[in-house]
């Protein structure tokens, strides 16, 4: 119905109702004298100005319907084209969302795009529930040496990196040395707090969990140590968003009262350690019986309405406690990660999440400026060179320290150097808290957009470095050296196609998201076929050289406790004589073939 023949229908349900409402009829008020005819008027203008008021609200909202109905019709169809395009070209959907945002942004096609992305915060939500999801205790162990030797180390230097080439504020080094080679404006990428620094720098610590893992699993190398060393980075990375997301309104607070930060974060620490304290105790609790209720009836709709509720309700209650919804969210996935129902919740989610992450990588695209990209190319591409620098050395440097060879640490620099999905969250937050500029916000989104955009390029070049580092010095003895630090690990005999298919399970429980007794335990691969062994060791795969069903060479490599053995020689003949002779030497030890 047009907007005028609204306003009228309702100008004139408001009169009549008026004069209802107040016990007389139309005519009633005709035939009252002239008191009755000065409040009649009077009430005529008290509900005219009502009815002007409710027929702008009316349209105003159907205006908003609208344009949200064209903005999601507009995101499907996106959607629709982007995501197939880019799995034909063997693209990452992410980077086809962004191009997607830019586009629509430059042809003004979303017409409503605060209301946008304020839905499209929801991705980023069920994107912290589900990593949230992920971090049970079995799967920390099985990549802490990696996570926390490797990890926590890069996202500390990375930060003090980063945070060093933005001081002194209003002077800071960077701003010099772009002022110096492009003769750029001093007050584009000014600093003008040491917070401001400190949050820049712990935002760009963070890597593309959404890009890596991808790349990782279309080319088959999660269950190689170079697999599992990355997933471990990206594991701690996912935990320092956390720290990040409690600091933000300490600094916005900071801000508005100017006033030192230290007592103020040891309060908002106290309130942290106390409110989160308690809710998790309670949620832990809570949680579990709740859904174990929902469970037992069997509705598949109750559930999905329940993890819904999950993630709105915990989000909510950190927001009155002073946080971002953000960490609420990732606080009830850490909750439920260790219960019965996170496969069933990930796998009820994933639509949801799927959707409401494009709709926000969209939006994001929708920020990249690009009138600022084309006037300041050659401040977004020394900034975007400075990024892949020094993560890339920091990350190379540490891996050969926690037993990597140098093939790999420069690997997986080059794979982790990109910004991160998680920046955009820490960016976007920090920015409508007033910690960080608006115009710097949108050069440093820039400047991870094309880094993202540089991934698969990264992922070629570390592997085509690391071919010239094995060319060209002589790495066979690091490269022969296989550490397994486990008294009990899972042995596999025979590392044939199938024998990797069950490393993957072991070595990435994250990605192959199957659950078991073994999943994430430590193994070790015998396999007779030294071609085999050597390709497999260069990749990574702790695997040595020997029949693993010999209870001699099993002594030779330091294994007296197996937790379990994987046969998979491919002869029925010597799968029967392995299982005999290690039913004999191991007769409590499990046994799969």
């Amino acid at each position: 119905m047009p907007s005028c023949g609204l306003n009228y229908w309702t100008g004139q349900f408001s009169f009549v109702s008026g004069n209802i409402f107040e016990g007389k009829s139309l005519s009633t008020s005709r035939l009252s004298g002239s008191r009755g005819m000065y409040m009649s008027r009077h009430r005529l203008g008290h509900w005219e100005r009502s009815r002007i008021c409710a027929a702008v609200d009316v349209a105003g909202a159907i205006d908003v319907i609208n344009d949200l109905g064209l903005d999601t019709l507009t995101f499907l169809g996106v959607t629709v084209v982007v995501v197939p395009v880019f799995k034909l070209i063997r693209a990452s959907p992410i980077l086809g969302f962004f191009f997607a945002g830019i586009v629509l942004n430059q042809f003004g096609l979303i017409r409503n795009l605060t209301d946008v992305k304020v839905l499209s915060e929801w991705g980023i939500l069920f994107l912290l529930f589900e990593m949230g999801l992920e971090l049970s205790l079995a799967r920390l162990k099985a990549l802490a040496k990696y996570a926390f030797g490797m990890g926590l180390t890069q996202v500390v230097l990375s930060t003090l990196a980063f945070t060093a080439f933005e001081l002194p504020p209003n002077d800071a080094i960077g701003t010099r040395i772009l002022e110096f080679l492009f003769h750029s404006r001093p007050d584009l990428v000014n600093i003008r707090s040491i917070d401001e620094a400190v949050v820049i720098g712990a935002a760009l610590s963070l890597s593309s969990s959404a890009f890596v893992l991808q790349l990782l699993a279309e080319k088959g190398e999660l269950p190689t140590r170079f697999g599992s060393a990355t997933l471990g980075i990206l594991l701690l990375q996912d935990i320092a968003v956390v720290p990040l997301l409690v600091i933000l309104p300490v600094l916005e607070s900071q801000n508005l009262v100017e006033e030192s930060i230290w007592p103020m974060l040891a309060q908002e620490s106290l309130k942290a350690l106390g409110g989160l304290g308690l809710l998790s105790l309670g949620g832990k609790y809570l949680l579990r019986r709740v859904f174990e209720v929902v469970a037992e009836a069997r509705s598949s709709e109750a559930f999905v309405a329940l993890c819904l509720l999950t993630v709105a309700g915990t989000s909510l209650l950190t927001q009155k406690l002073g946080f971002s919804d953000t960490l609420g969210a990732f606080l009830a996935g850490a909750l439920l990660a260790e219960t019965n129902f996170r496969t069933q919740i990930e796998a009820d989610i994933r639509p949801f999440r799927g959707l409401l992450l494009g709709l926000f990588f969209v939006t994001t695209g929708t920020s990249v400026d690009t009138q600022l990209l084309l006037r300041e190319w050659p401040n977004v591409l020394s900034l975007l060179a400075g990024l892949i620098a020094i993560k890339t050395m920091i990350i190379t440097a540490i891996g050969p320290r926690v037993g990597l060879t140098l093939q790999e640490s420069v690997r997986i620099g080059l794979l982790l150097s990109q910004g991160g999905e998680f920046a955009f969250v820490v960016f976007s937050l920090a920015n409508s808290l007033g910690v960080l500029p608006l115009e710097l916000n949108k050069l440093l989104i820039i400047v991870v957009v094309m880094s993202m955009a540089l991934t698969p390029l990264l992922n070629d070049v570390g592997r085509r470095a690391a071919e010239f580092i094995e060319d060209k010095f002589d790495t066979e003895d690091k490269v022969a050296e296989v550490n397994f630090n486990v008294s009990e690990p899972v042995v596999i005999v025979g590392f044939g196609q199938m024998g990797q298919v069950l490393a993957n399970f072991l070595s990435a429980p994250l990605a192959s998201g199957i659950d078991g007794n073994f999943v994430g335990w430590p193994y070790v691969a015998f396999d007779l076929n030294v071609s085999v062994v050597k390709a497999s060791r260069k990749l990574g795969f702790p695997i040595l050289y020997g029949d693993g069903s010999l209870p001699a060479v099993l002594q030779s490599a330091g294994i007296s406790s197996p937790k379990a053995f994987m046969i998979m020689f491919t002869g029925r003949r010597r799968t029967t004589e392995a299982v005999q002779r290690l039913r004999l030497a191991f007769p409590g030890v499990v046994l799969l073939l």
